[in-house]
């Protein structure tokens, strides 16, 4: 999907695709964080409603009420809208799941918070968007790049919990957190895609299983080697 601004000024026809528009005189542009809030705002309530496949700078203007315009003016093209949404829910969430992920001591601890945050991001609609997101990265090397780098301050965090608790097993210097921290995240992601497949998995057993798979793997890693 083509989602930078093209030069023409004639519309097409139909939501598939992202509209050329007019500019907008400067002097007429709102100013600010307010302004780009807005537009995020609305590109996120736009990802819920209409999916990757039906998103375009006219439905997203649509839904926030202002000239599609201002979305080029202030991102420069909608991928790069889609990845300041991506940045600011990964930064949102950091903030709010990084008490949890300080205090966490095992791993069972850590599949707990996996299990809070996606059961409050679930109902919250934010799974839904996020997992939109990596379906439109797929075919936009900007927007994976962009999703890659906006996701680095979970990441981050999910980093420093596994650092710290395998600092506490004999395989602190053994096992490289790196990757390890790369597998939960693409797990954590999968779970996502999936249960976005399949709904009824959120209620499911998956957690409560990771969580018993957990204790064991924790218990081996405080195991001295033989």
């Amino acid at each position: 999907m083509t989602r930078a601004s093209p030069p023409a000024a004639a519309a097409t026809p139909g939501d598939a695709r992202p509209e050329p528009a007019s500019p907008v005189p400067s002097a007429s542009l709102p100013a600010g964080e307010d302004t780009r809030s807005r537009i995020v705002n609305a590109a996120l309530q736009t990802l819920r409603a209409n999916g990757i496949a039906g998103i375009s700078a006219r439905t997203i203007a649509r839904h926030g009420g202002f000239n599609q315009a201002l979305i080029f003016y202030h991102f420069g093209s909608l991928d790069g809208l889609l990845v300041a949404v991506a940045r600011r829910e990964s930064e949102r969430r950091s903030e709010l799941y990084a008490p949890a992920l300080r205090e966490v001591a095992s791993l069972p601890e850590l599949v707990a918070v996996a299990r809070r945050l996606h059961d409050e991001e679930f109902a919250a609609g934010t799974v839904a968007a996020l997992t939109q997101m990596l379906a439109g990265a797929v075919g936009s090397d900007e927007l994976a790049r962009g999703i890659w780098d906006a996701l680095k301050p979970w990441t981050d965090l999910v980093g420093e919990a596994i650092e710290r608790l395998l600092g506490t097993t004999p395989y602190g210097g053994a096992l490289p957190a790196g990757d390890l921290t790369t597998v939960v995240a693409a797990l954590f992601l999968g779970i996502e895609l999936f249960t976005g497949l399949n709904p009824d998995a959120a209620g499911g057993t998956l957690f409560t299983t990771m969580e018993s798979v957990a204790t064991l793997v924790d218990a081996l890693l405080r195991t001295p080697p033989p």
